[in-house]
């Protein structure tokens, strides 16, 4: 009946509506054991020759990516690891020897100990809708679980 997810831009789909309900930041991460967890300000063109696991750079989310260098006046750096898989890149956060950039829901659900947020100002916030289908009546539990999302969704679109 329904998605929660990020939007990229325009929904190609005909057959398809996207409700924004807030901006998601993405958060540059390291494991909980990395020398870099424990400073308390860094410039995102400190970390450039550190190892990194991020998505692939042809990938909606390695476009996020991008911009959040490209908004820093740098180049993506040299990545160790590419992959587009989440879990996988929060494995390698947790060895202490890698840095990455994901979206900040990632981190709640479920929470991850192994994982720390850098101090690191991105300025990329990436849009967080509800997609139904058009055309389409929606459940009365779908239409309950649409209302409760934007509930919960309305501090996070205030606290921008």
């Amino acid at each position: 009946d329904l998605a929660i997810a990020r939007v990229f831009g325009p929904i190609a789909d005909e057959r398809l509506h996207a409700e924004i309900v807030y901006d998601e930041p993405d958060v540059v991460v390291v494991g909980a054991r990395s020398r870099w967890a424990r400073r308390r300000s860094i410039r995102l063109a400190e970390l450039m020759t550190e190892p990194w696991t991020l998505p692939p750079p042809d990938s909606l989310s390695g476009s996020v990516v991008l911009e959040a260098f490209r908004a820093n006046g740098l180049d993506v750096p040299r990545v160790t690891v590419i992959t587009s898989t989440i879990p996988v890149r929060n494995a390698l956060l947790a060895t202490g020897r890698f840095l990455s950039i994901i979206p900040a829901y990632a981190l709640k659900f479920p929470k991850n100990q192994a994982i720390k947020v850098l101090p690191v100002d991105l300025p990329v916030r990436s849009p967080v809708g509800i997609i139904t289908l058009k055309n389409r009546t929606i459940s009365p539990v779908a239409q309950l679980f649409i209302d409760c999302a934007r509930e919960v969704a309305k501090p996070l679109a205030k606290a921008q």
